[in-house]
């Protein structure tokens, strides 16, 4: 077995981990152990230690232990090693863990340092092990699988998106809990042991029933008949019964919004974090609040100059999404006819004008009709993407011609335009610049990639160019059709 090293978040661990990244995925085991667990289970975790060949670091803090473990690709994977580790744990020290949790992480792919993956990795081993109900005694095989799967799907969340923040579930950390049977008493004395935590979820079978602050227990126990009154009842009759309680999934700007709207009594108050209406964590409001200056830097910083759309760096990230998520969607990609043309008569700063205006026909159609999810991107020039729902692409694509169409005439200075020249200096009898939209249809469980959704369009805009005035064409999997877009 190979030398391991201790310590937690230092420059010898994040070079361990960074050497066995080239090697494959790292996995952290999270395990705390009750107080006061006695000299014999010291020893039993001491000799477990001892016989863990793919463990290569560990840190004791009190009853909580961290222990960092590598496999090998197509060998030994990491997630199959944590599931033995926690077996092989349950046996001899079964009576004495509280609870455990898992995590696996591996390099960013989108820029971001070794210690904050690291970091994020910790927080998740965390959240999994508040996640993961443990049967101490029976160390049943169930709660094996239910830790390691839980610290599994972690994994996802933490790298979805490129390994940028868009999901509030990103941001959940662990928080304290207690049971809405709790006495005020209990949570009081957590509180005054704990300067830096500011609030506890109350949870029943591991679904969130209310919150309580520090803040609003401080107010209560400090009147006069406060003491008496509050100290020994149950903690359910003074939390608040309608705390803000989101889903993993849900955007973060969305939760900035709601959280934003609540009562100033409320405006600081944690958000609550649910998974299939299951606690998974807490984010406060500073949280949200660096996690949307960050997601903002990163947008103006990668944004096109001229629209303030995303660039193709947003755009490559939102196709990886939906692809991953294995659900229908439909992309619209979107130029303009004799747009060439157009710049050399009327001059760039016109050309630019037309741009934006194209660009605002798209997001106003998406205000009407669209959802919080869709998204517009800027690929560059006068081509622009869409990503939506299935549903109503062939309805958004009609109304985008026709709002075009209907306002394109205002760039032309009052000039009435009968011909055009194309791009090879043909004239041609054209009444000005048209609209040509490819829409291509992603059916549930595509196998798509982000080329063949660009070669798919490519292929579509070729045929809307080849036909007169605004028009989208369209295709799915199985079949393809074209509709006239004139209104």
């Amino acid at each position: 077995m190979e030398k391991i090293g201790s310590g937690l978040l230092n420059r010898d661990l994040i070079r361990a981990i960074k050497e066995r990244w080239q090697r494959g995925d790292v996995g952290l085991l999270y395990v705390q152990l009750r107080d006061g667990c006695g000299a014999s289970a010291i020893e039993a975790l001491r000799q477990w230690e001892s016989e863990q060949e793919r463990l290569f670091w560990k840190q004791r803090l009190d009853s909580e232990a961290f222990y960092w473990y590598h496999g090998k690709p197509k060998e030994d994977l990491t997630e199959k090693v944590l599931k033995a580790a926690i077996q092989s744990m349950a046996a001899p020290l079964k009576k004495n863990i509280v609870r455990m949790g898992t995590a696996l992480t591996a390099p960013s792919i989108s820029g971001r340092s070794s210690q904050a993956m690291i970091y994020r990795t910790i927080l998740e081993a965390l959240n999994s092990a508040w996640n993961a109900e443990w049967n101490g005694e029976a160390a049943a095989a169930r709660d094996v699988a239910a830790v390691v799967q839980i610290g599994s799907e972690a994994k996802e969340r933490v790298y979805s998106n490129d390994g940028q923040l868009y999901a509030i579930g990103q941001l959940a950390a662990p928080f304290p809990c207690f049971s809405s049977k709790a006495r005020v008493s209990e949570v009081a004395y957590m509180f005054d042991s704990n300067s830096k935590i500011q609030g506890a979820i109350i949870a029943d079978a591991g679904r969130p029933v209310g919150l309580l602050m520090k803040e609003k227990l401080h107010q209560l126990l400090a009147g006069q008949f406060g003491l008496p009154l509050y100290w020994n009842r149950a903690v359910e009759k003074i939390m608040d019964e309608q705390p803000l309680i989101v889903d993993a999934d849900m955007p973060v700007e969305q939760v900035s919004q709601l959280a934003m709207a609540r009562d100033f009594s409320q405006l600081y108050d944690v958000v609550i974090i649910t998974k299939e209406e299951q606690l998974i964590g807490a984010a406060t409001i500073r949280s949200i609040l660096e996690c949307m200056t960050a997601m903002r830097t990163e947008a103006a910083r990668t944004a096109n100059p001229l629209t303030g759309l995303p660039g193709n760096e947003g755009i490559q990230s939102e196709l990886q999404r939906r692809i991953r998520a294995k659900e229908a969607f439909a992309v619209i990609y979107a130029d303009l006819d004799y747009f060439k043309w157009f710049n050399d008569y009327f001059g760039f700063s016109q050309g630019d004008d037309l741009i934006r205006y194209l660009a605002n026909v798209l997001r106003e159609e998406i205000a009407l009709r669209g959802t919080a999810n869709d998204f517009i991107g800027h690929i560059g020039g006068d081509d622009f993407i869409m990503v939506t729902k299935r549903d109503y692409a062939e309805q958004l694509c009609r109304q985008m011609i026709a709002k075009f169409d209907g306002g394109i005439k205002q760039f032309y200075g009052g000039a009435e335009v009968t011909s055009v020249e194309d791009r090879h200096g043909n004239l041609v009898k054209r009444e000005g610049v048209t609209l040509s939209l490819s829409l291509m249809i992603a059916e549930q469980d595509a196998e798509l990639t982000p080329d063949l959704i660009s070669r798919t369009s490519a292929k579509l805009k070729k045929r809307a160019k080849a036909q007169i005035g605004s028009v989208y064409v369209m295709e799915t999997i199985a079949e393809s059709h074209h509709g006239e877009g004139r209104v």
